[in-house]
C-alpha cells in the first residue's frame, strides 16, 4: 500500500471519530442557537480560517502554480471562475444541505437517529454514481456490505420507530433523509470536480464558506427565532464543531476524495453512530445492551466487505 493511501485511510479514520462526535455536539448547540443560524456560524467561520491558513501557508499559490512550475505560463491556474462556482455548488450540496438539514433535523430526533439515517450515504452514492455518466463499477460483495451494515444500524436503533407517530418527529426524519440525499450528491460532485493540483485545505475552505453563506440564507427564510442563550456549554460546542467538525475534519475529507473512491470515502457513516451510541453510554448514560453490541458487529462486518468489494475491483488501489 503505497504512502498516500496508508495517508487516506488514516484520515478516514480520523473523520470516523471526529465526526462522530459532532452529532453530540450539535444536540449540545441546537439546545441555545436556532439551527441554519448555528450552521451559518459554524461553518462561515470554518472556511474562513480555512482560507486563511490556505492563503498564509502558500497553499494558494501552489495550486495555481504546482511546485516545480517556474512559468506562470505553465500550465493553466486550475482556479478558474467555473471551478470556484463549482465548488460553491459543492459546498451548498453537503454544508447548506446536507448539514443544515441534519442540524435543523436533530431539534426533533436523537442524534443516534439521525445518524443512522447518515449512514445510508454509501448507498445513496452508489445510486448517485449509477445515474452519473463515468459511475463506478459496484459488485456483489460492495451491495452485500452496504445492505448488511445498514442492516447493523437498525438493530442498534430498531426501537427508535415506535415515536414514528409524532408529526415533528416524522418531519425530523425528513430532514435527515433530506440531509442524507444533499451529502451524498455533494460527496459525487466533490470525487469528479476537485482538481488535484489544489490543496485539499483550500476546496475545504471554499465549499465550506460557500455553504456556510447559505446557512445563513435558511436562517433568514426558515429559523422561527434567532435568539441565541448564550452558555458556556452551547459555545464549547460551537467552536468545537468550527475547529475540529468542520476545518479540521473537511480539509481530512477532501483529502480522502482525492485517493478513495466516492463510496469508500462514505463509509465513515457506518462508524459515525457507533461512536455516537458509545459516547452516549459513557457521558449521558444512555442504553447500551446486547441489540446494540450485536448491531456494532453486524455494521462492522458491513464496512469490511464493502471494503473487500472494492478491492476486488481495482478501486482501492492497493
Amino acid at each position: 500500500m503505497s504512502r498516500q493511501l496508508t495517508q487516506a485511510y488514516l484520515a478516514l479514520a480520523a473523520i470516523c471519530l471526529i465526526w462522530g462526535t459532532t452529532y453530540t455536539a450539535i444536540k449540545y448547540a441546537v439546545h441555545d442557537f436556532p439551527p441554519y443560524l448555528m450552521v451559518g456560524i459554524r461553518q462561515t467561520a470554518a472556511g474562513l480560517l480555512l482560507l486563511t491558513w490556505a492563503f498564509m501557508t502558500g497553499r494558494v499559490r501552489t495550486s495555481v502554480f504546482p511546485p516545480g512550475v517556474l512559468s506562470p505560463d505553465l500550465p493553466e491556474s486550475p482556479l478558474t471562475r467555473k471551478y470556484a462556482l463549482r465548488q460553491a455548488m459543492t459546498g451548498i450540496c453537503t454544508i447548506t444541505g446536507g448539514n443544515g438539514f441534519i442540524t435543523w433535523g436533530m431539534q426533533h430526533v436523537p442524534s443516534g437517529l439521525a445518524a443512522v439515517i447518515g449512514s445510508l450515504t454509501p448507498v445513496v452514492v452508489v445510486l448517485i454514481n449509477l445515474s452519473w455518466k463515468g459511475s463506478e463499477r459496484i459488485n456483489s460483495r460492495i451491495v452485500a456490505g452496504v445492505l448488511l451494515g445498514f442492516g447493523g444500524l437498525g438493530l442498534i436503533f430498531h426501537h427508535g420507530w415506535a415515536d414514528f407517530m409524532n408529526p415533528l418527529y416524522r418531519l425530523g426524519i425528513l430532514g435527515c433523509f433530506g440531509s442524507c440525499f444533499t451529502w451524498s450528491l455533494g460527496t459525487v460532485m466533490s470525487k469528479r470536480w476537485n482538481d488535484p493540483r489544489v490543496a485539499p485545505s483550500l476546496n475545504a475552505g471554499l465549499q465550506i464558506t460557500a455553504g456556510g453563506l447559505g446557512g445563513f440564507l435558511l436562517s433568514a427564510l426558515f429559523d422561527t427565532s434567532h435568539q441565541i442563550n448564550h452558555t458556556p456549554e452551547s459555545w464549547a460546542a460551537i467552536v468545537y464543531l468550527t475547529v475540529i467538525g468542520s476545518a479540521v475534519a473537511f480539509t481530512l475529507y477532501m483529502f480522502t476524495l482525492r485517493h478513495l473512491s466516492a463510496t469508500v470515502s462514505s463509509l465513515y457513516t457506518y462508524i459515525n453512530p457507533l461512536v455516537a451510541i458509545l459516547l452516549g453510554w459513557l457521558l449521558l448514560g444512555e442504553h447500551l445492551g446486547g441489540w446494540e453490541i450485536a448491531g456494532m458487529l453486524v455494521t462492522i462486518g458491513g464496512v469490511w466487505l464493502v471494503n473487500r468489494g472494492y478491492q476486488a475491483a481495482g478501486k482501492a488501489n492497493v
